[in-house]
């Protein structure tokens, strides 16, 4: 019954179009969760109780499904203010905490969680006393009802597809006047309105939008649903305004294929095939009867399809079968049987049809396997791989075993060869190609190695003059190696801030910072004994120097900060980045320690000089 001067008129139009986000009123504190298909559904707070779970696990109050969820995920915390969201470990620990306020939306694991605080009012509704529902012949929420022919459907759905229905509401009174609209009968989840309460002023018209979509999965079963729409105003208390209507579930058959994992599938020495593994799943609601087969592309492969019997291969309920044509069974093919949210783990094997002994390439196959519905209740998926062949025997191996024999014959016979045949003074650098896997290989020179321009030009006696500044020495020196003075100094000034009694923390001497072992190694080359003397350091350090960026120039490097990243990192981590990746710059792969000590050499040589004479005052020679 309509109170006299209100009127609602309803518009039956059905239409398909994406399920739109929306925010009830909640007569209590509510959390809206929006799945990321775009279904909404909602979970009343219980203060008494004060700790929502959440988590894929059944034993949770809000149950989420998708990957990313943990079985026990997070839990809100809503027994004080602010409330809490806190997330849970793998051990069950407490992880990270922060607070949930009033429609603040947040994100877990793709859904998304919106805190909806109801207005207070009579019996803790907003408009008093809660509107009466229809009952069904108490049929469980979402459950279909026992077939009736006689019950006809007035909307037709699949799971996942949405029908809509326009509600148009008029106040006729003479004061303004809020309706709120609910349903019933199905799980509040898979109803949408556009606007639950609509405020009019006194000959106010406005249009609601109700949309109902039944959910993808097994629990969605088909049949025929009862639902109702109802209107009611606490304005107008004795007026209410319903409908009953039925909603077809057709049955639908979901199937959904994983990746072989591994995507790319490899042959190894003793084994000619190549193993994979897929998943697939049927979502929908009635069983699916699935063929499965595989091809290769240039079908130069056979593709065998088998079930994985052991955990967790096959699912309870799961058959399987190898199909049969004319009287043929297609053993590398495979049948099953899929009741509604099953699981079926399945081995994907790839053998070359003809066997290679011997080879170095590798063959790239590229494979398919497809899920095909025998009575066309799901179009067909299919997903792909790649599988590397190669050969029984691969010559890169048999010269692998011959280099392996040959080491060990020089291990166990090396000292009598080198006695009979004599060793060489300086061993040869074989350059090549610098591609990561043939990086040269650094050898530090001996007397008959070292360049004349190197060497010494009558030892620390002839270059050790009383009279020699510091500014004489590092140009002296630098002009002997062909250098800028400047760097040379730039150098000592960032080894030591050229103090030429300097000892670093491994013991390095002087302007230069040389280890002992440099020392040890340089100083006869170049005929000096005084690591202590600043000319002779100074002398040892661009010897060393210039023979590593002779070194790294010869590689096609002959950029200086090379050779300066050489001196402070080491010549063999250097060369351990140069080409060591294909179209990557390889300073980048030099560390930045390195690279930012290299900067402070090169950049403001122009101070240098008044560098060089403030060295003078603070460290007099004796």
């Amino acid at each position: 019954m309509a109170k006299s001067g209100m009127m609602a008129d309803i518009h039956l139009p059905i239409s398909q179009s994406p399920l739109e986000d929306t925010r009830p009123m909640a007569n209590t504190e509510q959390i809206e969760i929006v799945s990321p298909t775009g279904q909404v559904r909602f979970y009343n707070l219980n203060p008494a109780v004060g700790i929502v779970n959440i988590g894929q696990h059944q034993d949770n109050d809000v149950v989420l499904a998708g990957q990313e969820i943990r079985p026990f995920h997070a839990l809100i915390d809503h027994r004080k203010q602010p409330y809490q969201f806190v997330s849970l470990e793998e051990d069950g620990g407490f992880g990270a905490e922060r607070p949930f306020s009033e429609w603040e939306r947040l994100k877990v694991g793709g859904h998304e969680m919106i805190l909806v605080k109801g207005r207070e009012g009579a019996s803790g509704s907003p408009f008093g006393n809660p509107s009466p529902t229809n009952d069904y012949t108490q049929e469980p929420v979402g459950e279909p009802l026992p077939p009736d022919e006689t019950t006809q459907a007035h909307w037709r759905a699949r799971p996942g597809q949405t029908v809509y229905k326009n509600l148009t509401i008029k106040n006729s009174g003479s004061s303004q006047a809020t309706f709120v609209i609910s349903s019933d009968g199905v799980p509040e989840e898979w109803v949408w309105f556009s606007q639950r309460t609509i405020v009019l002023d006194p000959g106010g018209q406005a249009t609601a939008q109700m949309g109902v979509t039944p959910p993808v999965g097994p629990d969605t079963k088909p049949g025929l649903y009862p639902l109702a729409w109802q209107m009611e105003s606490p304005d107008y208390p004795s007026w209410i305004q319903s409908e009953d209507i039925y909603l077809q579930v057709d049955a639908a058959a979901t199937v959904e294929m994983s990746k072989p994992e591994p995507a790319n599938l490899k042959s190894r020495p003793f084994r000619r095939t190549g193993l994979g593994h897929i998943t697939i799943a049927n979502w929908g609601n009635v069983p699916a009867q699935v063929y499965l087969s595989g091809q290769e592309r240039r079908d130069d492969c056979t593709v065998q399809i088998d079930p994985v019997v052991d955990p967790p291969g096959l699912a309870e309920g799961i058959e399987w079968d190898r199909p049969q044509f004319d009287g043929l069974i297609h053993t590398g093919d495979l049948l099953l049987l899929l009741p509604p949210g099953s699981l079926a783990h399945l081995q994907v094997t790839l053998k070359p049809k003809a066997r290679r002994w011997f080879g170095t390439n590798i063959i790239h196959h590229r494979f398919t396997v497809s899920a095909q519905s025998p009575d066309g209740i799901f179009a067909t998926k299919t997903t792909n791989g790649t599988f590397e062949s190669r050969a029984a025997i691969r010559i890169n191996f048999l010269l692998l075993v011959i280099i392996l024999l040959v080491l060990t014959t020089y291990y166990f016979f090396g000292s009598d060869l080198a006695a009979k045949f004599g060793r060489a003074g300086t061993e040869s650098v074989a350059i090549g190609a610098i591609d990561g896997e043939n990086s040269p290989a650094w050898l530090a020179p001996t007397s008959d190695a070292v360049p004349l321009l190197l060497r010494g030009t009558g030892g620390a006696a002839d270059r050790t003059r009383e009279d020699m500044t510091y500014t004489e020495m590092f140009q002296d020196v630098a002009t002997l190696y062909g250098l800028d003075w400047r760097q040379l100094a730039s150098h000592a000034n960032r080894e030591s801030l050229l103090n030429p009694n300097a000892v670093g923390s491994a013991g390095e001497y002087g302007f230069m910072q040389i280890l002992p072992t440099t020392w040890d190694e340089w100083a006869p080359l170049v005929q000096v004994t005084d690591p202590w003397d600043p000319y002779s350091n100074i002398l040892v350090g661009a010897a060393y120097y210039s023979y590593i960026h002779s070194y790294f120039s010869d590689l096609g490097f002959g950029d200086p900060k090379w050779a300066l990243a050489a001196y402070n990192w080491g010549p063999e981590r250097t060369l351990g980045v140069l080409g060591s990746r294909v179209n990557v710059d390889n300073w980048q792969l030099v560390p930045l320690t390195q690279r930012m000590y290299v900067a402070d050499i090169l950049i403001g040589l122009e101070q240098i000089p008044d560098l060089v004479k403030g060295a003078e005052t603070r460290y007099p020679r004796p």
